[in-house]
């Protein structure tokens, strides 16, 4: 099969007389690459009749070809012998880049002649890296960068060119970086964020993190130099390093080491910053003006919490009588455009929404961060916000909003991060709360403010006919574990083993991994583990948690760093998820007894309501740990017995749990209002 591939690609090339015939045998040759139909053992005849071809009707004619033609990569890559025809091309073009006239379209054609040059010239290895080294100082927003970032993607992928190709290419930059202008600056961080990290084996891929050092000291560099053009850097390194390295971070230990060596350190000279340049200062206000600072607005999970919350704010007279809410928006264009469903969501409300995106973000992924920290800061003053609440804990625009003191009272709101740290916070709040009016987060003190999640978030009406097509995509026989969130959860190996050992007790099981992530990375793990399992795991990509968590059967949840909103989303469904308990036997029984006793007012009618007892469901929630696992054989044990429970046990179990999601939507609701409005009052 192989030689007779080859064989209709050497009869293309045989009759090639002109480009016309040359393009098509080269759309061949791609379609062979994308149907993984080239071997490692390439006829030397191919090679020489590309060379011989492109040479003379391209080369003689000054002729232009596609960048398409880089893919004869795959074809020269293993290649030792040299052709010198195409040296002098090659030169000319290697010279010609970067002249002062040269336009960025013009320099990235030029890149790619030489590339291709050094390709035919045998030479494919240098050429590659030559093409990255190259290609990530051109302005992304070019025409030519736009079909190269396309290129890119998709031949990245399928000439498999390992993340350690890209990482020692790219360290080398930072060798000489200081002498790069502006844009190139720019334009090097961009083409990482915005092509390389969407390469699918380098998406949050963890050797990204072997960069941190070497954006810290460019981070460090830019701070050394307080004007604005370095400033407006800093605040974009900041970004960066937070975006990500953020994506990867998997324990409160890194987000700490994140604060100490980049937050704190940057806020400081912020600090510096604002002095030196006189900006102006906040003042003392009683406008009862609530600021809440977003880095955009999209769907996602802190959007649901957020918006539950403020519309059980907004539903009170007594809240509304002396308060108004006004988002302010960073419009971070590089995370993602706003959804104006989800603005317009805020504004139903009766909350103003300032987004700044619209007059900075024309200068696209080159954006001005520093101009946008000034304007908000400039609109945060005017406004007279009394109060300032950040959900962000390590933007650079945010960070240096806070630490320029842009309101008085300042409070951070914490969805999971209980690290983020700065004397330029007053208070600090958090919905992980368990209901407690004050709480302690990894020795941070926290004020609760407990969160009634809106219905239609949980559990939204969903097309039938769509969940039959998504369900008809996995096999029909099998029970469904999975979970849903960002990949970097389950990238653990003791949680690995205790999935694969799950299946192994269940074989008419699946495990569905939901999410965007390193997924190559988990599949080396699963593999090491035991490659026979492999195949029993489903990775989804980004899915709608509304319709998958009708797919699910039983959520296993990751440990030890847990699903956040996205559990509790699914369990909304009447459907059962496993936990990992960090707590003790005792310690959960203790603090969930004592729960009980001072909510028994409002699980009483809930429980009548549904024909059971309380002490059902004092057995259920303080005894019986149905769904809570204290070790990781109890969780190997408890995920058998939940998926051996009958429909009727089952049926009665979601029953109870119902009731309690009832009890707790009663509890927040009332208790969050309070809280906040004791917390404004205070």
């Amino acid at each position: 099969m192989q030689e007779n591939n080859f064989g209709i690609l050497e009869t293309l090339l045989d009759s090639v007389e002109n480009k016309y015939q040359l393009d098509i045998a080269m759309n061949c040759l791609l379609e062979m690459i994308e149907t993984n139909k080239i071997s490692q053992d390439i006829p030397k005849k191919i090679q020489q009749i590309f060379r011989d071809k492109i040479f003379n009707l391209v080369v003689l004619n000054g002729e232009v070809v596609n960048k398409l033609y880089l893919a004869l990569y795959v074809i020269y890559k293993d290649i030792a012998d040299k052709d010198e025809r195409f040296a002098k091309i090659e030169n000319i073009a290697q010279n010609a880049m970067f002249q002062q006239d040269m336009s960025n379209n013009e320099n990235l054609m030029l890149l790619e002649l030489a590339v291709l040059a050094k390709i035919l010239g045998g030479r494919a290895k240098e050429a590659l890296d030559f093409y990255i080294q190259k290609i990530v100082l051109i302005d992304i927003h070019s025409l030519e960068s736009q079909k190269s970032a396309e290129f890119i993607l998709q031949a990245f992928k399928y000439f498999d060119i390992p993340f350690e190709t890209l990482k020692a290419n790219l360290l080398l930059i930072f060798e000489n970086f200081q002498k790069l202008n502006y844009k190139q600056k720019r334009s090097f961080f961009n083409w990482q964020l915005h092509v390389f990290w969407n390469v699918p084996h380098y998406f949050n891929h963890k050797g990204w993190l072997d960069f941190y050092d070497k954006w810290k000291e460019v981070l460090y560099q830019e701070l050394e130099v307080l004007d604005t053009s370095s400033m407006d850097f800093a605040l974009y390194v900041h970004f960066f390093i937070y975006h990500m390295c953020g994506n990867n971070f998997s324990s409160q230990e890194d987000w700490q080491k994140f604060n100490k060596e980049i937050t704190l350190v940057a806020t400081n000279v912020y600090k510096d910053f604002a002095k030196n340049f006189t900006l102006p200062i906040a003042q003392k206000q009683n406008s009862g003006v609530i600021g809440i600072l977003r880095d955009r607005l999209v769907e996602n999970s802190p959007y649901k919490v957020e918006f539950s919350f403020l519309k059980t704010l907004m539903k009170n007279k007594d809240f509304k009588d002396k308060y108004k809410i006004k988002l302010y928006v960073m419009s971070f264009l590089e995370k993602s455009d706003n959804d104006p469903r989800i603005m317009k969501s805020y504004q139903d409300l009766g909350i103003e929404v300032l987004d700044i995106g619209e007059e900075y973000n024309k200068a696209g992924y080159y954006n001005s961060h520093l101009a946008k920290a000034l304007a908000l800061r400039e609109n945060i003053l005017r406004d007279n916000v009394e109060f300032l609440i950040s959900p962000n804990n390590g933007y650079g625009i945010s960070d240096f909003l806070l630490a320029t003191r842009s309101c008085l009272k300042q409070f951070f709101w914490s969805h999971g991060n209980f690290v983020y740290d700065g004397d330029f916070l007053d208070l600090k709040i958090t919905h992980i709360c368990g209901n407690q009016k004050r709480i302690t987060h990894q020795g941070f003190d926290f004020y609760g403010i407990p969160v009634k999640m809106d219905t239609n978030f949980y559990n939204p009406d969903i097309d039938s006919k769509l969940l039959e097509k998504t369900r008809a995509l996995y096999p029909s026989d099998v029970k469904i574990f999975g979970n849903i969130g960002r990949l970097v959860k389950i990238d653990d190996e003791t949680y690995l083993k205790t999935i694969i050992t799950i299946l192994k007790n269940n074989d008419n099981a699946v495990f569905l991994a939901c999410g965007a992530g390193n997924v190559d990375e988990i599949k080396a793990k699963i593999s090491k583990i035991d490659s026979q399992m492999l195949h029993r795991f489903y990775f989804t990509g980004f899915v709608d948690s509304a319709v998958y968590g009708h797919i699910i059967d039983i959520w296993l949840d990751s440990f030890p760093m847990e699903q956040g909103e996205s559990r509790i989303e699914f369990s909304a469904k009447d459907k059962p998820s496993l936990i990992l308990s960090k707590e003790t036997r005792e310690q959960r029984e203790t603090r969930l007894e004592s729960w009980f006793e001072m909510h028994k007012e409002y699980i009483l009618p809930i429980a009548t309501k549904y024909q059971v007892t309380q002490q059902e469901i004092f057995n259920f929630l303080c005894k019986a740990h149905q769904f809570v696992a204290f070790s990781i054989d109890e969780y190997i044990l408890k995920a058998q017995e939940i998926l051996m429970l009958s429909s009727e046990e089952l049926k009665l179990a979601m029953l109870k749990q119902k009731i309690i999601k009832e009890t707790n939507d009663l509890i927040r609701e009332k208790l969050g209002k309070d809280f906040f409005l004791e917390i404004l009052g205070s």
